[in-house]
């Protein structure tokens, strides 16, 4: 089922930029616990519960953004700073440049779970996959097609247990069918560029695994789902 795998594979955009990331501050808290799990802050309104671990910030020129990087670069950062929980403070960007300033808190497993209650519910949402065109993104849902700005997501909202059929072209993939029970957690697309030579993508500890060939959207796990959220709004 998976063709290759790669540690770095350009699946949002084509890119011709050097990423930096740097700790602009940095509490002097410390434990001795092994961060295995990273999770975005769902309520970001009170972090007074939480340890500070650090805000740091990725930067760099470009021509297209590659957020896949910089989601693999705040994980990767959080695991050696002692970090397991984020969230994205800014992102901003213009014709030559790109930056995101990170927060990073520690907290125990009692507040991962109930953090984690509050993921994203029943929903789908789409995202095109080169963000920083201007054109217009399409998708079809139940063979009815679908327009959006392509620098900003899709959401949609669903009822538990009616079908919704997700796809590239106006023709039914039973493989794209998806029927929600109550609270389920949402689900998240990406449109592959010009629609050709789709790549099923699946985030991995160790890189992106591919799978060539498949007419079909990318479906992303929930972790960069969330990430992805908050660039696109």
């Amino acid at each position: 089922m998976k063709y290759f795998c790669v540690l770095i594979f350009h699946f949002f955009f084509h890119i011709s930029f050097s990423q930096s990331l740097e700790v602009l501050e940095q509490s002097t808290y410390k434990h001795d616990y092994f961060v295995t799990e990273m999770q975005y802050i769902e309520d970001v309104s009170d972090t007074s519960k939480l340890q500070f671990v650090a805000t740091v910030k990725i930067s760099g020129e470009h021509h297209n953004a590659l957020l896949e990087q910089w989601y693999n670069l705040i994980k990767a950062k959080a695991k050696t700073l002692g970090a397991n929980l984020y969230f994205i403070e800014n992102f901003h960007e213009d014709e030559n440049t790109s930056a995101i300033m990170v927060k990073m808190y520690f907290t125990g497993v009692n507040y991962m779970k109930e953090n984690k209650k509050k993921n994203d519910k029943n929903r789908i949402f789409v995202f095109n996959q080169s963000h920083s065109k201007n054109d217009t993104a399409y998708f079809y849902l139940n063979q009815k097609r679908i327009e959006f700005d392509s620098k900003k997501y899709f959401s949609i909202v669903t009822e538990p247990y009616k079908l919704y059929n997700v796809t590239l072209t106006a023709k039914r993939s039973k493989r794209q069918n998806h029927s929600f029970p109550k609270d389920a957690v949402s689900v998240f697309y990406i449109l592959p560029s010009g629609k050709k030579n789709v790549n099923d993508v699946t985030n991995t500890q160790s890189g992106i695994n591919i799978s060539i060939g498949k007419n079909k959207p990318i479906e992303v796990n929930y972790d960069l789902g969330r990430f992805l959220m908050e660039i696109y709004k």
